[in-house]
């Protein structure tokens, strides 16, 4: 059993490596986090790791289609396709978004959230999301949807006015409560199939988050506020937040 002094000390390590990371970036202006409960898991949106045989990109527009269809009596009116593509990945529908956090402390509970067992170690990816933008010929990140030559259904389904192959960093509207709380901004994956960490390793890095960190680090999250009901503001958070708090599991 672990002291409490060595729990510490697995955790300051995390941080002086999350701080060695951006600084091997370029200790750039603006920096993203995702967590990862496994560290071996790579930057891959819902769409491009389906089940064996189903090819995600195949069935995209179907998918896309079908939902903005059946989710007009349910949300309010959106005024963009980016909009009902964002309600689509808050809802668990495979798109080519990945979710990411301005906060570091929100990746980490990210992590832990997910984990609730503590037996593994995970991961902390570090993203210089206008470095990765770079990459595309972009000078920022996009700003979605004021961006009007920036459009979904043209840009990822016709290939115009370019077809991207990287990946592509855009910050959404905060429509929802959740993408408010979590500060969650977004990669957009191009029609390179490969995890974003392999295509482009010059802007992000991967932390690890060993198991022996994990105490302290839910230690932080208390004492910074970041549990379930926090970050995900709705009955759902709620009621995980409660099943913690209440039966500790």
């Amino acid at each position: 059993m672990q002291d409490e002094g060595e729990m510490r000390e697995f955790w300051s390590e995390f941080l002086e490596a999350v701080s060695s990371a951006r600084a091997e970036l370029g200790n750039p202006k603006t920096v993203w986090y995702r967590g990862h409960s496994g560290k071996e898991w790579g930057l891959l949106p819902t769409l491009y790791r389906l089940p064996s045989g189903i090819d995600g990109l195949a069935h995209e527009r179907e998918a896309f289609l079908e939902f903005k269809r059946m989710a007009t009596r349910l949300f309010d009116r959106r005024h963009s396709d980016w909009e009902t593509l964002f309600d689509m990945q808050h809802y668990w529908v495979p798109t080519r978004l990945l979710d990411w956090s301005e906060v570091l402390g929100i990746a980490v509970a990210f992590i832990l959230h997910n984990d609730y067992d503590q037996v593994q170690d995970s991961a902390l990816f570090v993203l210089d999301p206008v470095g990765l933008n770079g990459l595309s010929g972009i000078s920022e990140v996009k700003s979605i949807p004021d961006d009007s030559g920036f459009d979904y259904r043209a840009i990822y389904w016709d290939k115009k006015p370019f077809a991207p192959n990287h990946p592509i960093a855009a910050s959404p509207p905060m429509q929802t409560d959740r993408v408010f709380a979590q500060r969650g901004v977004f990669t957009v994956h191009g029609n390179n199939p490969r995890a974003l960490e392999d295509q482009c390793p010059q802007v992000v890095r991967r932390v690890v988050l060993k198991k022996e960190a994990k105490v302290a680090a839910r230690e932080f999250l208390e004492h910074a506020n970041l549990d379930e009901y926090s970050i995900y503001p709705d009955i759902v958070g709620m009621a995980r937040h409660l099943r913690r708090k209440v039966f500790k599991c």
